[in-house]
């Protein structure tokens, strides 16, 4: 196939976002003799494929039309696609080379202008399709105080993490809390034997490791939770999860782990495997004050660790202002956990995330805004150097 000589049209997805009827007519005439269906062809435009690319892969082709927007702004929406891996073939009005010239540059396989027909862009011929970069967010869920609502935090972000909805990335849940930790139990599984294996003896962990010892919740997550039995002890186990943290981003984008802050403070080692710490704490004065204590000793010596205090409202205790909170925290508050009892019975009684029960609820809305927090809080790295684009026109 002359559009992709390398790759079976069963593997290639190609997406549309057009914004007028030429470029609708054009995708259509694409997707008769490439393959495809109207499902692929969406409204928005270059901007409106922008909007709904955040990090992860819209497609491995991208059709896009400039449409009214300037080329300055179109150049910009190229750079964020075409970052996710994508291959970005534009359409525009524009007919000037400085145009074609300034699209091939933000990153466009191609650009053609209007009219064009699906011969020219079925011509194309994109190198092999590469990976997209991989992003690793490692995440920990900690609560200041017991029932705050930490492990029910760590579960849903897990899951908003993995749904196609949400990030779309490979990703592990960790229950830390080896003596009374409730993941699996809340979503009505089998304990993962396989933890404390992976903890005795953490050189082991590979891919066909977690495939046969991690539980799949759901696609794309996978989850280790088990608690120790009568006359076990929980922390020569602990040990291990210093050892199991490091190789987890050779098989994950994304790992949360559900941290007790009693595990924490005995092993302060921990918190250098983490991008960010989400601290939930009530709106009580036992709750700010613990979290104000952690947080001093975390940031004393873990300074590169992005700790995110977040105001849990699943109890009321002494009902503090949001103002007070973060005057005593001297840092602001990076979201707030609302109430929702009713959502929360039924998502128990399920054996389901809260953000599957409720996906619009105020819940879920924090899950996703927490997730945004957590992005931006990360350790900058550098940009790995972009590959030459090997570009063919007008083959």
């Amino acid at each position: 196939m002359p559009f992709d000589s390398t790759t079976s049209k069963d593997l290639t997805t190609v997406q549309a976002y057009v914004c007028s009827d030429a470029g609708a007519a054009v995708a259509r005439a694409v997707f008769e003799r490439y393959g495809g269906t109207a499902s692929a062809l969406h409204g928005g435009g270059l901007s409106g494929a922008t909007r709904l690319s955040t990090g992860a892969r819209l497609a491995d082709i991208v059709l896009a039309e400039i449409g009214s927007i300037p080329v300055e702004m179109a150049c910009e929406c190229v750079a964020e696609i075409s970052a996710s891996g994508a291959h970005v073939i534009v359409l525009g009005d524009q007919a000037d080379i400085a145009t074609y010239r300034a699209m091939l540059k933000a990153g466009a396989t191609d650009y053609f202008s209007f009219p064009v027909t699906p011969e020219d862009i079925l011509a194309v011929r994109p190198k092999a399709l590469v990976a997209a970069p991989v992003k690793l967010l490692s995440l920990a869920v900690m609560g200041s105080n017991g029932g705050v609502g930490a492990s029910l935090l760590a579960q849903n972000l897990a899951f908003h993490a993995a749904a196609a909805k949400g990030a779309g990335l490979r990703t592990a849940l960790i229950d830390a809390d080896l003596q009374f930790g409730s993941q699996a139990i809340d979503m009505d599984r089998d304990e993962t034997a396989g933890l404390f294996d992976a903890l005795m003896a953490p050189e082991r962990i590979d891919e066909t490791f977690i495939g046969a010892t991690m539980d799949p919740l759901a696609d794309r997550l996978l989850m280790y939770s088990q608690q120790v039995r009568m006359g076990q002890d929980a922390l020569p186990y602990e040990g291990g999860l210093s050892g199991i943290l490091p190789p987890l981003p050779t098989a994950f984008e994304a790992v949360i782990t559900d941290l007790p802050r009693e595990t924490l403070m005995r092993r302060e080692d921990l918190a250098g495997h983490f991008d960010a710490l989400l601290l939930v704490m009530p709106a009580g004065f036992s709750g700010v004050s613990a979290a104000t204590r952690l947080m001093e000793r975390l940031s004393a010596r873990n300074p590169d660790l992005a700790i995110q205090p977040v105001l849990s409202e699943l109890h009321a205790d002494a009902g503090l202002s949001r103002k007070d909170i973060e005057r005593t925290l001297g840092h602001a508050l990076a979201g707030t956990l609302p109430r929702c009892d009713a959502p929360i019975v039924r998502a128990q009684r399920a054996a389901k995330p809260l953000v599957a029960v409720q996906p619009r609820g105020g819940y879920a809305k924090a899950v996703k805004a927490l997730w945004s927090a957590a992005q931006v809080a990360r350790p900058a790295t550098p940009n790995a150097a972009k590959p030459p684009v090997k570009r063919r026109f007008f083959g």
